[in-house]
């Protein structure tokens, strides 16, 4: 009995490990896709007192560079434009599409996969 536990406790362990292992690849695959969004997305020009001083009212924070708060279909649109992909394609159709071109697997929602 005390064997069985041991196994059963190593083999639980094992687990833990695979899991953290697919959690940080995933971690990576996921900062990966920020950067080539964040690629796409436009570059803020220096601020200007005519557009209100500090930012001139354009978003210059580290989440929508990111694309975090951009819609879905706005996500999509530049991962279309970003590979290519045709503007008449679904949304599930184009996101398969750009994980095939990037070499990622679809995991998540369409917004996980999206970023």
């Amino acid at each position: 009995c005390e064997e069985a536990a041991r196994a059963e406790a190593e083999a639980a362990r094992a687990r833990e490990v695979a899991a953290r292992a697919e959690a940080e690849e995933a971690a990576v695959r996921e900062e990966t896709l920020l950067r080539r969004l964040a690629d796409l997305e436009p570059r803020p020009g220096p601020p200007s007192a005519a557009k209100g001083g500090a930012g001139g009212g354009q978003h210059t924070g580290v989440a929508d560079v990111a694309g975090r708060s951009a819609t879905l279909p706005q996500k999509i649109a530049r991962i279309r434009t970003h590979y290519g992909i045709s503007p008449g394609c679904s949304l599930p159709a184009a996101v398969a599409a750009a994980n095939a071109m990037a070499g990622l697997a679809a995991e998540g929602g369409l917004l996980q996969q999206a970023g």
